[in-house]
């Protein structure tokens, strides 16, 4: 990708982000070639965006990678601006600064110190582990920009089709959970209307229960050219209930049994 292409493709997607517009056209010269590319590409537009806050992972099985023509597990920058704390009370979003936003429950790591990435050896479990300040129920939107057909290295440096974060409670004695019994339900409640179910799961979706294999995997496969991973950095680990539509404004509530709810109000 040269230089002026570089700079159309990075002004396309932020300005996307910003103004809630799908982009039309992907052209093949805004495609990143590889993933170091896409992750330069990714980065900038961060920065566009006033920088990151936290990682999204993917392609963390085999079948995925092969999916998306991977190697290797893939990190998506979020940004700090479309991270909301809903510890409290529910975070508050507009449909309109959305094009087709998507739901999905997750299980988040908030770390307490940085993990560079490291060239000489992989982190172990009980390193990471000893990183993390505590375990955050979550819901992350995600809404795609990119026509269909622009490739995985695209949706990359596109930051994986994350819209928006919310981070719930937070869970300190998270190594005693088991996660792939914790079972979560999303409901919502449109203006004048009971609540309904909306989808359901539970942590098994995430390497059968392990959600927290996937932030190893990450702290073992981040951008060499990024900031790394640093304290405060939350690392989502991807979708526990599928990704239903959102079907207009509401009340939306996950309910992660034995660990409390995380509660978004879409306006």
């Amino acid at each position: 990708m040269n230089a002026n292409d570089f700079e159309a493709a990075r002004s396309a997607l932020a300005t996307a982000r910003r103004s809630a517009r799908a982009i039309a056209e992907c052209p093949a010269a805004w495609r990143p070639v590889d993933l170091a590319e896409a992750y330069r590409l990714q980065g900038a537009v961060i920065g566009d965006l006033g920088g990151g806050g936290g990682w999204k992972v993917a392609a963390v099985t085999e079948a995925q990678r092969q999916g998306l023509g991977v190697t290797q597990p893939v990190a998506a920058a979020m940004p700090a601006s479309r991270m909301h704390d809903a510890s409290a009370r529910p975070a508050r979003l507009v449909l309109g600064d959305f094009i087709a936003p998507k739901i999905e429950c997750e299980f988040a790591f908030q770390l307490r110190r940085d993990l560079p990435a490291r060239r000489d050896g992989a982190y172990s479990r009980a390193e990471v582990s000893q990183a993390i300040e505590a375990m955050r129920i979550a819901i992350e939107i995600v809404d795609p920009r990119l026509p269909a057909g622009s490739g995985a290295l695209a949706e990359v440096a596109d930051g994986f089709n994350n819209g928006a974060f919310a981070a719930g409670r937070s869970v300190r004695d998270w190594q005693a959970l088991d996660f792939a019994a914790v079972g979560i339900v999303l409901s919502v409640a449109a203006p004048g209307h009971a609540a309904s179910e909306l989808a359901r799961g539970s942590g098994h979706a995430i390497l059968d229960g392990d959600p927290f294999g996937t932030v190893v995997m990450l702290a073992n496969a981040q951008p060499d050219s990024g900031p790394g991973l640093r304290a405060g950095d939350i690392v989502t680990t991807g979708s526990c209930s599928g990704a239903p539509r959102i079907p207009g404004p509401g009340f939306y509530r996950a309910e992660f049994a034995g660990l409390g709810s995380v509660e978004l109000v879409f306006g």
